[in-house]
């Protein structure tokens, strides 16, 4: 029996032994201690330049181009130059207001050489008259720099002035908006104007006009320069 198993165990004992030999090969021809490569661990975690774009590159990419200082000038002068509809910053009149009439000499009341006036005043009258046909002043003062102190009502357009006694001493027109009552003669005509309608002066010098009449002294300053009238004054004479 022993005789019969003694050839077969020696012919065993190669084969497995070459059986371990080939296993021991393959298992040293296998790298050691290389780790199992987790491909989503390996795109979170590599540094490998090849990876996935910063998310700001993407929004970059598809945000709208930002505006340039060149840009936001032109917009601003197109706003600027737009046609509004807000009229609030411009002063309204209420649908009752209404100007303030410019007083009317009568044909009767305009100056002659027999009767002077200016406003169709006659220098004289009662500060009472004067008032009741133009109104309310719009400044009133008192000028003392005569002997005798004057109040003087200025109505915007022309002022007047009364004495102690309460009475017209002069008349003073001094805006081209208005008739003096000098047959259409106004401030701010020519020198050959006031001739052509009031005849001639008795005083004509390159300052001034003026006519002489019933104790009155009708002058007319004018403007060298332009030969044009400035200012309108009547008073008396003395």
């Amino acid at each position: 029996m022993n005789n019969l198993l003694r050839p077969i165990m020696l012919g065993f004992v190669p084969v497995a032994f070459a059986s371990i030999l080939l296993a021991g090969c393959q298992e040293s021809s296998a790298p050691s201690g290389q780790p199992t490569i987790d491909p989503t661990n390996h795109v979170q975690n590599s540094s490998s330049p090849v990876s996935t774009p910063p998310a700001i590159v993407v929004a970059t990419a598809t945000a709208a181009p930002s505006s340039t200082p060149e840009d936001t000038a032109k917009h601003e002068a197109q706003v600027a130059g737009t046609s509004k509809t807000d009229l609030t910053d411009i002063p309204q009149l209420s649908a009752s207001a209404k100007p303030t009439a410019k007083p009317k000499i009568k044909a009767e009341d305009a100056y002659q050489q027999e009767k002077p006036t200016l406003m169709g005043l006659k220098l004289g009258t009662s500060k009472d008259v004067v008032l009741e046909r133009f109104g309310k002043a719009k400044k009133q003062f008192v000028m003392d720099a005569d002997e005798d102190a004057i109040q003087v009502y200025d109505f915007t357009d022309f002022s007047v002035g009364f004495n102690k006694k309460d009475v017209l001493e002069f008349v003073d027109v001094h805006s081209t908006e208005i008739d003096p009552g000098l047959r259409g003669l106004r401030l701010g005509q020519k020198v050959q104007d006031a001739i052509a309608i009031l005849g001639k002066p008795d005083t004509n010098s390159t300052y001034v006009l003026s006519y002489k009449s019933q104790g009155t002294l009708l002058k007319l300053d004018i403007d060298p320069n332009e030969s044009t009238i400035q200012s309108i004054k009547l008073f008396a004479n003395h």
